[in-house]
């Protein structure tokens, strides 16, 4: 048994460990949302209770083994309360439920700490609060009467207290079975026979490849002369050192904690934790397949080849195709990672103040990329303290208003096709755009004449501007909104607002749910040829150019009962128009309605493998990244949100536009 501290077990291990904790921290979180939901009187759910008990039963297990000793007495801690609770012994109140976040809260600290090495917080006050808040009668027997409630020691070492008494410890286990328990050898003998030569200091179950394995630890006065009669009957024997390492004290009080685990599940587990580089690699080899079988579709058009062949291409495609989505399925996790952590800032940020906030999550099963999760921490953090510090009125001006004193903060989450759609919704004051527009101007900032949700979003997204004059620690830096609008435009999506005043505001994330590789729609524009995401595109039409109009400036045409607003392509690049009978429009659905792209000809509907521009110098507006089809030569991928919603605009000095008759406007 090695003899190394914590921090210097092997990497692979500790990242495990790091893995499993937030695994589990993260169910804890969502448990616990679900408990709060009883806090009225109800009673708690029993599946609520047990399965934080489990989770938390387990995070106590994994810090044993580690040797985190902190992170093991808080949870045993919030088990001891959890335990009450489950015998009814006590009733669910806000305090005990703050207790139980709280202790969560520190849980994810300590292993933070650990993680990154630094000094881990202390726990001494909450594991008082927890003690205190369990009733005498209920707390294990175990448990020494006689710690002191300022020490965060929860139990002397019974292998120390054995020492102590001049015994050599042993470590026995014994593996029952058919052959042994007909000569007679069960467990009921073995207890017998280590009785006779010494004091069982321990016994302890466990599951070891699908079998029973008993586990004692003996303290002995002398020393068996011979272990073959005993090796014999399936006991073995391994002496412990007088200096038990923390990972093997750590590993018995994990053993002995398991009895207290009546409900806890010793199927085997069929989940293997993967590294995210891992799959990012995957994906890369089959980027690379993709491209590789589009330049042999290439080159079987080229060559004319028989049916036999195209038949062997198509049925390599579509292997490519269940092998990408097995891949991206994978990665896939639920947003419940980001969304579950939302009520801990929420309250960390009441606690502070004297408003009444309730956070509601909704769709928080909703499965995304892993890279996505991670990057729309920060953002939707932003969003979150925003809605509290900006929307969120005192319960004083919300009872005035006719609302009730708590408001709440709603997250939604859904798919819609190849996207992924979350809101962030609030039930405050709303976004004022007179007050606005005031203080935009009053910073210097270009105003329109309407201000309308666009115009607002864009303001509030500006870097540096807020509408406080000074900070805290939930917003007023002007910062939070930049950051929200620069990564949802990195990941190819769409930011919308949605605003009344007195009533609330929301904002709206519409984001791919993978970046990897994507179905694309092949058009050019002139001599150049061009990939628009497919994800964006609801349809393609084909109206006559004499359809097309000026309105108010803006280009449009009839479309389903209505207009259409489009922007040319052409004159985006700079290119000479060629005038034509028909136009060949992609209508591009945004937040604020569809827009149509028009392109000179569509060529085919590809899966590409998205390359992003990395280099800043090499970042253009309206450009996503790159790709490569089956000829080898790279080709530019469009960003169609950032070409509708005005991120790019095209020259105001268009001759073809300028040229249509101007629709009157009634």
């Amino acid at each position: 048994m090695s003899s190394d501290s914590p921090l210097e077990l092997k990497k692979e291990l500790l990242d495990d460990f790091y893995a499993e904790c937030d695994e589990l921290l993260t169910s804890i979180r969502a448990e616990l949302t679900r408990l709060e939901a009883t806090v009225d009187g109800r009673d708690p759910d029993p599946g609520t209770i047990e399965a934080l008990f489990r989770h938390l039963h387990s995070l106590k297990g994994i810090s044993a083994i580690v040797g985190l000793r902190p992170a093991e007495q808080l949870a045993h801690g919030a088990e001891d309360l959890l335990r009450a609770l489950s015998k009814k012994t006590v009733r669910l109140s806000p305090v005990i439920l703050e207790a139980l976040q709280v202790a969560t809260q520190r849980l994810g600290q300590i292993v933070s700490g650990h993680r990154r090495r630094k000094a881990l917080p202390d726990i001494g006050e909450i594991l008082k609060q927890l003690r205190q808040l369990v009733p005498a009668r209920t707390k294990p027997p175990m448990e020494s009467a006689a710690v002191s409630e300022a020490s965060p020691e929860v139990k002397a070492d019974p292998l120390e207290a054995a020492r102590q008494q001049g015994l050599q410890l042993y470590s026995v286990s014994f593996s029952p079975s058919a052959n042994l328990d007909a000569r007679g050898v069960n467990v009921n003998a073995v207890r017998e026979r280590l009785k006779a030569i010494g004091q069982i200091v321990r016994a302890t179950p466990s599951v070891r490849e699908g079998s029973i394995v008993f586990e004692f630890v003996v303290g002995v006065r002398e020393t068996p002369a011979d272990f073959a009669p005993w090796e014999n009957d399936g006991l073995h024997f391994e002496a412990i050192p007088a200096s038990a390492p923390d990972g093997e004290t750590a590993r018995t009080a994990q053993s002995r904690d398991a009895e207290d685990a009546e409900s806890l599940s010793l199927t085997p587990s069929h989940i293997v934790r993967v590294d995210l580089a891992r799959l990012d690699e995957l994906m890369r080899i089959t980027g690379e397949m993709v491209i590789h079988r589009s330049r042999l579709e290439e080159r079987i058009n080229q060559e004319k080849s028989g049916p036999g062949l195209k038949e062997v291409n198509l049925a390599l495609a579509r292997s490519l195709r269940e092998l990408r989505e097995a891949i991206s399925r994978v990665r896939m996790v639920p947003i419940a990672e980001i969304f579950t952590r939302m009520p801990f800032v929420v309250r960390d940020l009441v606690r502070n103040s004297e408003k009444k906030v309730r956070v509601s999550l909704e769709g928080h099963q909703t499965e995304v990329d892993k890279y996505l999760v991670e990057r729309l921490k920060e953002p939707l953090l932003h969003l979150v303290r925003n809605a509290f510090a900006h929307g969120i009125e005192s319960p004083a001006e919300r009872t005035a208003a006719g609302k009730p004193p708590e408001a709440t903060i709603l997250l939604r989450a859904r798919s819609a096709g190849e996207a992924l759609v979350i809101q962030i919704r609030d039930d405050g004051r709303g976004v004022d755009l007179v007050a606005l527009a005031a203080r935009a101007s009053a910073l210097g900032l270009k105003v329109p004449e309407s201000l309308d949700a666009g115009s607002a979003l864009r303001i509030l997204c500006t870097p540096g501007f807020s509408t406080r004059d000074e900070a805290d620690l939930a917003a007023g830096r002007g910062v939070g909104m930049a950051v929200v609008a620069n990564t949802v435009r990195e990941l190819g999506g769409t930011l919308a607002l949605d605003s009344t005043l007195g009533l609330g505001t929301e904002f709206t994330l519409r984001l791919p749910l993978t970046l990897s590789i994507a179905e694309a729609i092949i058009v050019s524009v002139g001599q150049e040829t061009c990939a628009v995401p497919q994800s964006a595109v609801d349809e393609i039409i084909q109206p006559s150019a004499g359809e097309a109009r000026l309105i108010q400036g803006t280009t449009v045409i009839p479309y389903r009962g209505s207009l259409l607003p489009i922007i040319r392509l052409r004159t985006m690049f700079k290119l000479p128009d060629t005038p034509g009978g028909t136009l060949t429009v992609l209508v591009v659905s945004s937040e604020r309605g569809a827009i149509g792209l028009v392109v000179d000809r569509v060529r085919a509907q590809r899966e590409i493998v998205i390359r992003p521009l990395a280099d800043r110098l090499l970042r253009v507006p309206g450009i996503s990244g790159a790709t490569e089809l089956g000829d080898g030569r790279p080709i530019l991928i469009l960003d169609p949100v950032a070409i509708t919603q005005g991120v790019v605009r095209p020259p105001s000095d268009s001759p073809v536009d300028a040229n249509l008759p101007e629709a009157r406007v009634s």
